[in-house]
């Protein structure tokens, strides 16, 4: 076999020493620079599997903090209405209330202003009384040719029931 390598121009001892030559660099290049270039490529592969199962993460509590969110909000609008449906019957209440009040004050009012009405009235009528008692008196007086002074009040009262009696 050693004459076939020679007819072929191949020198067995070279080859042999290409051979270790290139197994001393793969060693190198494997040991140096290969195994820490796979390492710093795993390392890299970590820190982005690491990322995205990060960033798969973050969507997921985004999405749950969204829903959270979505349900705070629901529950302060619910809350909101809730709040304006009792100030609404709060305030309907208060406005019967208002209305009822307003209404016993009227009342009070135009019964008071009867009352004042009717003591007028009485005023008025007293009055009158007494100054159709002066005429009646003068009227007498001039009729029986006597001083008005002299004609006393049963006289007087007993004149108007005659007059009373007359206009029924």
């Amino acid at each position: 076999m050693a004459e076939l390598l020679s007819q072929l121009g191949i020198n067995f001892k070279l080859l042999l020493s290409q051979g270790v030559n290139f197994l001393a660099v793969l060693a190198v290049l494997t040991f140096f620079i290969y195994r820490p270039l796979l390492k710093i490529l795993n390392e890299r592969r970590q820190k982005i599997e690491f990322g995205l199962k990060g960033a798969k993460e973050a969507e997921k509590k985004l999405a749950e903090i969204e829903a959270i969110k979505l349900q705070k909000l629901r529950e302060s609008e619910e809350k909101a209405f809730s709040l304006i449906k009792d100030a609404e019957e709060k305030a309907g209440k208060r406005e019967g209330e208002i209305i009822s009040e307003a209404n016993k004050k009227a009342d009070e009012l135009l019964e008071k202003a009867a009352e004042v009405e009717e003591h007028r009235k009485v005023e008025a009528l007293s009055k009158l009384s007494q100054e159709a008692k002066t005429l009646i008196r003068a009227a007498l007086g001039k009729m029986v040719l006597l001083k008005p002074e002299q004609i006393d009040e049963s006289l007087l009262e007993e004149a108007v029931r005659e007059i009373k009696k007359q206009k029924i």
